[in-house]
């Protein structure tokens, strides 16, 4: 096990101010100091960084694995999503909606991991406050760019969808994982997102031979299509093999190219 403070509002304040003022102190992984700092700021005002009735946030397992990253970009999400499922297992879905949660992680458990991860961004250097509050702290796309929280609900979607579908939670975590383009469109669409079935058809028929719509564009294009017969039909009365022919009847032709 593992256990590392467990952030207050008060306490998320501070680091979302210090991401304003000194984002070196969470790029260069800087976790000793950052805490130094977040416990001198909030002493000042005479209020705990830390929840003061769950002060301790306990890991079920040690996250030291991520730490040790040696690769950049998403080419190791599918290795470590379940180790981060692992290590907050008891948690639901609401309950991955808390912003204090992820935070904590990403500052006080897997901050060299996170640095590493998201290096090439180009924010890195443009902009070094958004890249922090990305993917440190919390932004409006939290299940695709905040380290910790991607990495649970690529396990979770990867879960959820394998009732439904052909293939195995882990052949789906790695197409979700690996294949950015499709994944983060349907990230951003809520319907198809929080339609296990209906996500396990999409990769169903992408992995029968259509590897093709992985392609940003291509995906664009086939959930574009899928969003105009949802507004003709209700998907959600649909069995599988009902929503298998329509998601295989709306592919984009190979040769459809990069527009719309």
């Amino acid at each position: 096990m593992l256990t590392i403070p467990r952030l207050s509002d008060h306490g998320y304040r501070i680091l979302d101010e210090l991401a304003r003022t000194d984002p070196g102190l969470f790029i260069e992984s800087a976790t000793d100091e950052l805490r130094r700092r977040l416990e001198a700021d909030a002493n000042k005002e005479g209020e705990s960084p830390y929840q003061t009735n769950n002060r301790q946030l306990i890991l079920e397992v040690p996250l030291d694995p991520l730490n040790d990253i040696d690769q950049r970009g998403p080419d190791t999400d599918a290795h470590y999503a379940p180790l981060i499922r692992q290590a907050v297992d008891d948690i639901t879905p609401a309950q991955a909606a808390d912003y204090l949660l992820w935070a904590s992680i990403n500052c006080f458990a897997i901050s060299s991991y996170v640095s590493l991860r998201w290096s090439t961004s180009k924010l890195k250097n443009s902009n070094p406050t958004k890249y922090v509050k990305d993917h440190w702290l919390w932004n409006s796309r939290p299940r695709i760019s905040n380290a910790s929280a991607r990495l649970w609900w690529l396990k979770e979607r990867a879960n959820r969808a394998s009732k439904y579908s052909i293939h195995s939670p882990e052949t789906l975590l790695e197409s979700m994982a690996d294949n950015v383009g499709l994944y983060h469109q349907l990230s951003d669409r809520t319907y198809f997102a929080a339609s296990p079935i209906l996500v396990a058809t999409i990769y169903d028929v992408v992995l029968a031979g259509n590897e093709y719509v992985y392609q940003r564009p291509m995906a664009n294009k086939l959930l574009r299509t899928l969003n105009m017969k949802a507004g003709n039909m209700s998907f959600d009365i649909l069995d599988y093999d009902e929503l298998y022919e329509i998601v295989e009847s709306s592919l984009p032709p190979l040769g459809a190219g990069a527009a719309g």
